[in-house]
This record gives structure tokens, sequence and C-alpha cells, in this order.
């Protein structure tokens, strides 16, 4: 291997340890720039207790307005801090049988995603069948009462 040859692999692998470090930085940055979800069972409890309304998220892991909405919608700052400042934010995959499918048939949920705000009481506010962006999504949280 000549001298040429040897800059340019280490030259290559320079910018394949920068281009793979700046992915790490942006999947941490993805994973922490998010929502935070409470489970159901504390929600309800927290929203009686600081008398918020619960905003849930029903999702599946097939859906892709759903994985659209993480990607866009969950990770804009002003839909984290609207959400964390004046609701209670849970969510709930339908596909798990357990807990999932239940809450589908409970409230009655027939479209992915939804948007379901209950009251501290849990009982229904409002719904939204499908995907909002975020200038969507906050317009329609405000429109709460």
């Amino acid at each position: 291997m000549n001298q040429r040859t040897g800059s340019g692999i280490k030259y290559l692998m320079a910018i394949a340890l920068l281009c793979g470090s700046a992915g790490a930085v942006l999947e941490f940055y993805h994973a922490a720039n998010t929502v935070e979800w409470v489970p159901f069972a504390d929600a309800k409890q927290y929203a009686k207790e600081k008398k918020k309304l619960i905003y849930i998220d029903f999702y599946a892991d097939w859906c892709q307005p759903c994985k659209q909405m993480d990607k866009s919608t969950f990770s804009n700052d002003s839909v984290i801090t609207l959400l964390k400042n004046e609701f209670i934010a849970t969510r709930i995959n339908v596909d798990e049988p357990l807990f999932g499918q239940p809450m589908m048939k409970q409230y009655n949920i027939t479209g992915m995603p939804t948007a379901l705000l209950l009251g501290p009481d849990q009982q229904e506010v409002r719904r939204y069948v499908g995907f909002m962006n975020a200038e969507e999504f906050i317009a329609w949280l405000k429109a709460k009462k």
C-alpha cells in the first residue's frame, strides 16, 4: 500500500467516525426531545390532584401516521412544553392485548392515531382521529374549553 492510499483510507475512516458520532448525537437528541409520557394509572391520579385534563395518544406500532407524529409533532418543543405544563400526557398502544385492546374498546377507538382529552373525572372532552402536525395539534389542544 502506498502512502497516498493509506492517507485516503485514514481520511475515509475519519469521515465514517464523524458521521457515526453525529448519528448517535442526533438519535440521543431525538429520544431526549419528546413528550414525557406518564403511565395511564398515574395519569388518572395526577389529573385529579392537579385538576388537569388527560391527553391520551392511542397509537399502534404499525401505524405510519403515528410514527410521523412521533417524529414531527411530539418532538416539537412547543408541543412538549404545552403538554408538560397544561396536561397529563399518556399513551396507549392498542395492540397490547392486556391493556391496550380493552382501553380501545372502552373508549371506542376506531382509527389510528386517536387523540383523546379526558377530564379529571375521566369523562371524554373531545377527540381527533388522524395525523396532526405540531401547529394543528397545538390549536386542537388550546381549543379544549
